[in-house]
């Protein structure tokens, strides 16, 4: 008898080791991950396309078409994303900076109802043209969105320069002039 009581100790020692090395493992693992978990770069069209045709109407009542944002940058934001959330103080910020550049025109598409993305259009509204879209409205369709935060870097001739899930991975001098303000 007294065999199987030691035993059973050594043995709930051994577990107890055992998964206080398991949690040490996941620990480090999250740790080096960065905190970014795998995101697909293909939440648009991707780098090189040309953007189709598109007409829409920003919520202040004014159009926006493909020949209005070519050269400039366009975030696509979703109510209810926590990597949304995230950016939007940085793409406010980077509209800021932009705002006095005609030649940059920045514009913001907020995927779901006005009631939905009422908090977004609050924070987004006094620093960029916003338009607010359902899902397979022309926008959102002409890029191919597939997930959110989307960013898109549009050159002058209508063609994706650029696409990324956050600002910081666009290696474009707009955004890093942004940063260093």
């Amino acid at each position: 008898m007294p065999y199987v009581v030691a035993a059973l100790i050594i043995l709930t020692v051994v577990c107890l080791l055992n998964l206080l090395l398991t949690f040490g493992i996941i620990r480090r693992l999250r740790g080096q991950s960065g905190g970014h978990h795998d995101v697909p770069e293909d939440l648009t069209l991707p780098a090189g396309a040309v953007v189709p045709e598109f007409t829409a109407t920003t919520t202040a009542g004014g159009a926006v078409s493909r020949s209005t944002v070519s050269g400039g940058v366009i975030a696509f934001f979703s109510p209810g994303c926590g990597a949304c959330e995230k950016q939007l103080p940085r793409f406010t910020d980077l509209a800021r900076t932009l705002a006095g550049d005609e030649d940059t025109p920045v514009l913001a598409v907020l995927h779901g109802t006005m009631e939905e993305t009422r908090d977004q259009l609050a924070a987004l509204s006094p620093v960029v043209e916003v338009v607010v879209e359902e899902p397979d409205d022309p926008i959102g369709t002409a890029f191919a969105v597939t997930g959110y935060p989307s960013f898109v870097v549009i050159d002058a001739d209508g063609k994706i320069a650029a696409t990324s899930y956050t600002l910081d991975r666009l290696p474009l001098p707009i955004v890093s002039a942004a940063r260093a303000e």
